[in-house]
């Protein structure tokens, strides 16, 4: 099988191409997987630590510029979709995957020229630009809830697969699931400095950290200095790591009870979600598929300014279930968010009953329903 997997701009775009690549890889060992992505965008890192072949192109988002930057985009696209082409024709592709963002359109409109199977993957539940222009077009649509297939085109195939994701974070059972003959928790506690004896929340914000969240915890550690039976993992993105704030707080901590433990990133998120009793944190569409897949409760502060309002749709449609608690940012302050995730990580019941409505919204392995429709064309 020959096959290209396409999308690129932020870790909710990237990480379900991974997902499906490494899918097909492990069931296909003869098969050749490349990830076309964008040239100054976060995949090329992403597709390299996966160890997924991987092809850049120089392009930039359309929509929402002004009319020179938008008709210097538009040429950037085309010549990449140019480039596309004869790359597809090249390597004889069977197949071309896209799952969103800018940075998947040029190969996708090259698959459609070509006639090359287009299969489009939709992680929103509102679809993105790219889902929506190219989804007549394509063999089939996989999106993750029941109600996107209505807002698409009539002509689009849809079938719900719910999101890919990785392999590491799908096998995680906390408390079975096992590192190097320990249990996934006791070997979080290793990797991160950690008590696996304390409750613990997770706060992230992303691929790419989320300013309003941090600034709010760090406010918030005076309070909960004293609690010798509580610990906060940090995941603060690389340019917040950097803050005095950061800095301040864990000087403060160092001599408390409270056991905080900031960092800029990690590749482990395996592990940091198999560490925490409860996660706050922003609302893209891949993080909540990782949430759910682990059954893990959270506290979901909707980035304000995500394209389309993506983030707000996407977790209200959860929130419904009673699986995640949407708190929405206020003035710029995710305080309220803070208060929330520390009150519910006191009430035992409460997080015990989103913990189940997490675990039964799980869907069969994304990726595997997917890769049987790539199977399926080719």
């Amino acid at each position: 099988m020959r096959l290209v997997v396409t999308g690129g701009g932020t870790g909710g775009h990237i990480y379900p191409a991974i997902a499906i690549a490494r899918y097909i890889l492990d069931h296909h060992p003869e098969s050749v997987v490349i990830f076309i992505g964008s040239s100054s965008g976060p995949e090329a890192a992403a597709a390299e630590a996966a160890g997924i072949q991987f092809h850049a192109f120089d392009v930039a988002g359309v929509v929402g510029r002004r009319f020179i930057s938008a008709l210097s985009a538009l040429v950037k696209f085309l010549r990449a979709a140019y480039l596309c082409r004869r790359m597809l024709k090249r390597f004889e592709v069977e197949c071309v995957v896209g799952t969103g963002g800018y940075a998947s359109a040029p190969a996708c409109l090259a698959a459609i020229t070509l006639g090359v199977p287009l299969v489009l993957h939709e992680m929103n539940y509102d679809p993105g630009f790219v889902t929506r222009f190219f989804c007549g077009r394509a063999a089939e649509v996989a999106v993750a809830y029941e109600g996107t297939g209505p807002l698409l085109s009539k002509r689009a195939r849809v079938r719900v697969t719910g999101v890919p994701v990785r392999p590491e974070i799908e096998t995680i059972s906390r408390g079975c699931f096992e590192v190097a003959g320990q249990s996934a928790r006791v070997a979080a506690a290793g990797e991160f400095g950690l008590d696996p004896k304390r409750k613990t929340i997770l706060v992230f914000g992303g691929s790419q950290g989320a300013r309003a969240i941090n600034e709010a915890l760090w406010a918030s550690l005076p309070d909960i200095a004293e609690r010798n039976d509580l610990q906060v993992l940090h995941l603060t993105g690389g340019k917040e790591f950097e803050k005095d704030a950061r800095v301040e707080a864990e000087r403060a901590c160092g001599a408390a009870s409270l056991i905080y433990r900031p960092f800029g990133y990690t590749e482990r998120m395996d592990l940091a979600y198999a560490a925490a009793d409860i996660a706050l944190g922003r609302a893209g569409a891949g993080t909540i598929a990782e949430l759910i897949a682990i059954g893990l409760p959270a506290v979901l502060v909707p980035f304000p300014h995500a394209t389309g309002g993506h983030q707000e749709k996407n977790a209200a449609c959860i929130a419904k279930t009673g699986a995640v608690l949407l708190v929405s940012e206020e003035n710029g302050s995710a305080s309220d968010a803070v208060a929330e995730a520390l009150a519910l990580l006191d009430d035992d019941v409460r997080l015990s009953s989103m913990k189940k409505r997490a675990s039964a919204l799980t869907r069969s392995n994304g990726a595997r329903e997917i890769a049987a429709i790539i199977e399926k064309l080719t």
